[in-house]
């Protein structure tokens, strides 16, 4: 049995605080799933298992964001 742990996060930035709106055991799960959902703007956020925080820049690739504010 594997024992899969969901610690990678997708998180939006609103009024000045982070949501949790689902989590994943791999990044590019959790890049699918924004990316399906269209959540690829400013204030979306992916945080990996090493707690990065990663975010799809202009030319549409994943690159850490060291900024806590959207």
């Amino acid at each position: 049995m594997i024992n899969a742990t969901h610690n990678v996060r997708v998180i939006k930035h609103i009024d000045g605080s982070y949501n949790t709106y689902a989590n994943f055991t791999t990044v590019k799960e959790a890049l699918n799933y924004m990316r399906r959902l269209d959540f690829v703007n400013d204030s979306w956020y992916i945080i990996d298992a090493n707690d990065n925080r990663l975010r799809l820049n202009d030319q549409n690739k994943l690159e850490v964001f060291n900024s806590l504010i959207g």
